[in-house]
């Protein structure tokens, strides 16, 4: 009887889906009007008396005509287009809400908070508004090197041109974990379009040989595969920052032909004396961009080699002390051993090399944190921001750093400018959601929620296999209410990533706002006995509001402590 229930209601729902209903609503609207009219009309017109029941019989076969129809096609603005089909999985009478979410995970978060009455921005909708003017993809630069070992040159290349742009007003840009998912090129232009909602998109290939360096990179149409322009840059590798800014303004010139006036980069000021300096720090952001633990306790070291090439190449001492910030705050390191003391140090070398760069006093920031010194921390992410409030890593920790202390009104305004920074990165969006809860703002956490959801719903469609998409949209579904909606996803997540301690403990959140205790508890504990787990973070996370009574809950946070 359920999954009769449930194959009725999957039917309707796909009748209503297609406006099969209100075709047929309107049709025997008219109908009724067209038979009341040849009632009056036909015997005084001298009809035979066969004829009304004749337009009775065609207005019956119109009607079945009329609602396959409705079916098939459906009217657009722009025309009469047949109507895009459910995938099988999740448009079978008989499938389980387990099986539709498996099928369509990102979809199916959408469908979900539809059905609780939310309103999802379109950027989540399966079917989507065509793409800005003014948008761009920039996919990572080929390496066409000899020996193909230039992957991390390549990336940085890339990202930075990727940053740069994304400060043009006005001008939307995928962000890097989209974009950079499409590095095998097996996807055409069009496809990479549809699924990032861009109108251009830019890939080329970089040739190191030596001190030499190939660039080439092209702009293409997202929906003729025509190019918008393309140039080689064939220079020594210390003007690399030179074709970085070049490239961008080619890129804005081309999507964004209104700009009234030229866009201003600043690429070259960050360039180090030796270049192979350099290549050793975006081999360390790299390394940190992985986000695992064997790639972040390489990353220092490749700080520290730029540092050993260039010791006055200020963003390879910010970035060192960032590295090690970050091992300190997820117990990979332990400041007794030396880690905060370095990172202090390198952040009041970058500091001392250039005052104005903001990543520096964020740096500087990070460590200060970390030494639990708080009023410290916060004049320095203060003074980061006034640097440039649209630093992406200076709203975002700082918006840590907030919530760590409690601030959680603070944190959110810091969250949602790093997504304004970064607007196809969910992250940030996301942990805004419980930090307006823990501050009491439930209309302002039911918003962003929504918009969090929309951000990684589309991110799970876009890849399939990004379990933080998946663990981080059904826990935005729990706090819409409509949870139950997501433990596929956190099933899949675990399934995905079984050992990872941001898997776990998002699970374990996700379980206590569902109010099941002990599996939340089990996955807590899980994840802190892998060796990682802040404190501050998690006495201060409200998704744990329903556990933090328990025994079981203090003896972790004790366990915590005592690491």
């Amino acid at each position: 009887m359920p999954d009769l229930a449930a194959r009725i209601r999957n039917t309707f729902g796909e009748f209503r889906r297609r406006r099969v209903f209100r075709v047929a609503a309107v049709y025997l609207l008219v109908g009724w009007l067209l038979i009341q009219v040849a009632d009056a009309t036909f015997e005084p017109m001298g009809f035979p008396a066969w004829a009304p029941r004749l337009l009775i019989v065609i207005l019956a076969l119109g009607f079945v005509l009329t609602c396959a129809l409705a079916w098939i096609y459906d009217i657009q603005p722009h025309g009469i287009e047949r109507t895009p089909a459910l995938t099988d999985a999740a448009n079978a009478p008989n499938a389980s809400n387990a099986q539709r979410d498996a099928s369509n995970p990102g979809r199916r978060a959408t469908d979900v908070a539809s059905q609780a009455g939310i309103a999802v921005p379109v950027t989540a909708a399966p079917v989507v508004a065509p793409p800005p003017d003014a948008s761009v993809a920039i996919l990572p630069f080929s390496d066409l090197s000899e020996a193909h070992d230039q992957d991390y040159f390549c990336d940085g290349l890339a990202e930075e041109i990727l940053n740069a742009l994304s400060k043009v007003r006005g001008l939307h840009v995928a962000s890097r974990t989209a974009s950079f998912r499409f590095r095998d090129g097996s996807a055409t232009p069009a496809d990479i379009g549809r699924q990032l909602q861009v109108a251009a998109i830019m890939e080329g290939s970089v040739r190191k040989s030596g001190d030499r360096v190939r660039v080439t990179a092209q702009l293409v149409n997202a929906s003729n595969g025509y190019h918008l322009w393309s140039e080689n840059f064939d220079r020594n590798l210390e003007d690399i920052f030179a074709i970085q800014e070049e490239i961008a303004r080619n890129v804005v010139t081309a999507v964004r032909p209104t700009l009234q006036a030229p866009v201003a980069f600043d690429l070259q000021k960050k360039a180090p004396h030796d270049m192979r300096a350099y290549e050793f720090y975006l081999r360390g952001r790299q390394l940190e961009g992985r986000t695992t633990e064997l790639s972040w306790k390489q990353a220092p070291l490749m700080f520290r080699r730029a540092i050993e090439i260039d010791p006055e190449y200020a963003q390879a001492w910010a970035g060192l002390a960032d590295s090690l910030c970050e091992l300190l705050m997820w117990r990979m390191e332990v400041a007794q051993g030396g880690a905060l003391d370095e990172a202090k140090a390198a952040a009041h070398r970058a500091l001392e090399l250039d005052p104005n760069l903001a990543e520096a006093h964020v740096a500087k920031a990070h460590a200060l944190s970390m030494a639990h010194d708080h009023d410290g921390a916060t004049e320095s992410y203060e003074r980061a921001l006034a640097l440039d409030p649209e630093l992406y890593v200076g709203n975002y920790y700082y918006a840590r750093e907030c919530w760590t202390q409690g601030r959680y009104a603070r944190a959110v305004d810091l969250f949602e400018a790093a997504h304004r920074a970064q607007p196809d990165e969910f992250q940030a969006i996301a942990l805004s959601v419980g930090a307006a809860h823990a501050a009491g703002d439930d209309e302002r956490a039911k918003r962003l929620a929504m918009e969090a959801l929309a951000s990684a719903s589309h991110q799970a469609e876009v890849d399939p296999e990004n379990a933080r998409a998946h663990y981080l949209a059904a826990g935005l579904m729990r706090h819409l209410g409509v949870g139950d909606h997501g433990l596929s996803s956190i099933e899949r997540a675990l399934k995905m990533r079984p050992d990872d301690f941001d898997v776990l403990y998002n699970a374990a959140c996700y379980f206590s706002l569902s109010n099941n205790a002990d599996r939340a508890l089990d996955l807590l504990d899980e994840a802190v006995d892998k060796g990682q787990g802040f404190l501050d973070w998690i006495e201060h996370d409200s998704d744990f509001e329903n556990v933090q009574h328990l025994p079981r809950f203090k003896a972790i946070i004790e366990k915590l402590r005592q690491s």
